[in-house]
């Protein structure tokens, strides 16, 4: 049983962990990922001093929690003027990228690991590690622009391509538990299954988005109105799960705070004459402090809850190695098709890292199938997804930007 103390004293700790690790990444180039996971590892399966029961319980709260935030985020620091330039190229490169993940790391996954994958739950993993981490890949930029004098247009290809890939990956991750769940869903079928749920959830955020910039306009200068911002983004992910599927919630997340942040432009292509101010400024810096929370407990949690295997780190890392080279095969086909930049194609090779949104991903068979009829092992996905976030957040921080470096500069 774990007392009250002990759980004020993990939350403490681990919000004190992702405040110096995120101080000291300037030193170490290490994300703050690395050492709250290790945090975790440290205080669950290496000296047990938290039963992992407790916080497996907690995955279906903590997962999509996490999804909310993580997307609500991503949707709020979009400016649609600033990538307009660079979003055909960020949109390729993240579907090719994912098409080609889902296909490599199905096949050699369940070749690998006939008894625990078939075809379809491993390309379900491919799924889940076919995208980049939006959190992750900002954290490795802000280094690599001390590094790398001028990237050009590199940073908002990158974080755009994490900002599609998260949506596209749990739409297509829903998609295909849907299909191992229900064996008679063709293919076809999850197709206009993943059309359908990113059109509706997509509508339903951006009708609330402008619904609500216009209350936030009314209520201007009042206190918690960004609180408040929180407790609408809630319902509106539960109303379009209901009303659109299984990985709707997501995606109107992410549209609910794009629409809040652009409010002035898309009201001004849309003809809507009623103006709205939006103090992006103020809701920037508080959501901020609320992903912190989030993310810094979330890697512990799954520091807590994995389970540490010689065979699932020797495959993991096996993996990091394929997506890596299908992240440089992917990107040499969509470089050149679009016309890439030296430093655009250089970076983009090297420049890749799974994060939170992978790991709240690799709850969901546990999440939708809790008896366990079609998942047998559910807990598989996170314990081979941990070593997968590891190795390619290593390689995002300290390998590729030294690699891209030496690059750029032998001319």
């Amino acid at each position: 049983m774990i007392d009250a103390n002990s759980i004020m004293i993990l939350i403490s700790s681990t919000l004190f962990l992702g405040y110096i690790s995120g101080l000291i990444y300037s030193k170490t180039k290490i994300p703050d990922i690395i050492w709250l996971l290790a945090f975790g590892i440290l205080l669950g399966p290496v000296f047990n001093f938290f039963d992992s029961s407790l916080f497996i319980s907690l995955s279906p709260l903590m997962s999509i929690v996490a999804l909310n935030i993580i997307l609500f985020d991503a949707g709020i620091n979009v400016d649609i003027r600033a990538i307009m330039e660079t979003m055909h190229k960020s949109l390729v490169l993240s579907v090719v990228t994912f098409l080609l993940t889902v296909v490599a790391v199905g096949y050699t996954l369940h070749f690998l690991m006939p008894g625990d994958f078939s075809l379809l739950q491993a390309m379900l993993f491919g799924s889940m590690v076919g995208g980049t981490s939006t959190v992750t890949v900002l954290g490795i930029l802000s280094g690599l622009e001390k590094m790398i004098k001028d990237l050009g247009n590199v940073k908002v290809i990158l974080m755009m391509e994490s900002v599609i890939s998260d949506p596209l990956c749990i739409v297509a991750a829903m998609t295909l538990i849907r299909m191992i769940m229900l064996p008679g869903v063709s293919l076809q079928d999850g197709v206009k299954d993943i059309l359908f749920t990113f059109t509706v959830s997509s509508l339903i955020g951006f009708a609330v988005g402008l619904i609500w910039a216009q209350v936030l306009d009314l209520l201007r200068n009042r206190p918690f109105n960004y609180i408040m911002t929180i407790a609408t983004l809630f319902p509106t992910y539960i109303v379009a799960e209901s009303l659109a599927g299984h990985g709707a919630g997501p995606v109107s997340a992410l549209t609910f705070g794009l629409t809040l942040t652009n409010y002035p432009y898309l009201a001004k292509k849309l003809g809507i004459e009623r103006k709205a101010r939006v103090e992006k400024r103020r809701l920037r810096e508080f959501h901020e402090e609320i992903t912190f929370l989030i993310k810094s407990f979330f890697f512990v949690f799954i520091g807590l809850i994995v389970s540490l295997s010689p065979t699932f780190m020797i495959y993991g890392l096996a993996l990091v190695a394929l997506l890596a080279a299908v992240r440089y095969v992917s990107v040499t086909l969509v470089a050149a098709g679009l016309k890439f930049s030296r430093t655009e194609s250089t970076v983009t090779k090297l420049i890749f890292a799974n994060g939170l949104p992978a790991l709240v991903m690799s709850q969901l068979p546990a999440i939708y199938d809790p008896e366990r009829l079609f998942f047998p092992n559910p807990e598989i996905y996170t314990n081979l997804c941990f070593p997968i976030v590891i190795g390619t957040v290593i390689f995002g921080a300290l390998l590729g930007p030294a690699i891209a470096k030496r690059r750029l500069s032998g001319g």
